[in-house]
């Protein structure tokens, strides 16, 4: 048992990154996991999810996550689009998340979140990835992409790992590298920062 993540009193907020496992896997961990963002749902506890992180919390509240089926391993670039639903606009994420925006970030994923659970909002999505940015609740912001990494980091300790069992092609390379290139990864630090901090 997770016993450290019974007493969120002295917590000002939690961050659930990405994970070389599945979130549609059943580990006993990640089921605890599942039953602990269950729980933080309805406070003011802030919580932000990235990659695997952004599945499994929304798993957690009754998404589907599958292997991507469509695009296969996700590695690269994508622009994203904020699309912030009517029935928020004006709040608090809407002022954080502006409508319309694009940004430029980086993806490394073979999995995806296919179908959003309940009390959740989508509010970004991007050519190989629907389910791209999602609002739990009020307090809980999940995102596929990574601002957590670098073009330089996921060249060095992914791509190898990637070729190496073919899941993507050597000779693209220069084309992913060139790919990675005028990103907006500051831009959504800060809207992380903001949300955890707001």
């Amino acid at each position: 048992r997770l016993t450290y993540l019974e007493n969120t009193a002295e917590l000002d907020a939690i961050v659930c990154m990405g994970s070389a496992k599945s979130a549609y896997d059943d580990d006993p961990w990640m089921l605890q996991l599942c039953e602990f963002f269950r729980s933080v749902g309805d406070t003011r506890l802030k919580v932000y999810g990235s990659c695997f992180g952004h599945q499994l919390i929304n798993k957690a509240f009754g998404g589907t996550v599958t292997k991507n089926v469509d695009h296969g391993f996700v590695f690269g670039a994508d622009e994203i689009k904020i699309c912030i639903p009517e029935d928020i606009a004006g709040s608090a994420i809407s002022e954080i998340l502006v409508d319309g925006t694009k940004l430029k970030m980086l993806q490394s994923h073979g999995d995806e979140l296919v179908r959003l659970g309940e009390g959740t909002r989508l509010l970004a999505s991007s050519g190989r990835c629907l389910n791209e940015v999602v609002l739990v609740r009020d307090n809980i912001l999940t995102m596929q992409c990574h601002p957590d990494l670098t073009p330089e980091l996921m060249m060095k300790n992914i791509w190898p790992a990637l070729t190496g069992r073919g899941a993507a092609d050597p000779a693209d390379k220069e084309k992913v590298e060139a790919e990675m290139t005028d990103l907006d990864t500051d831009k959504s630090l800060d809207i992380v920062r903001a949300f955890m901090e707001g």
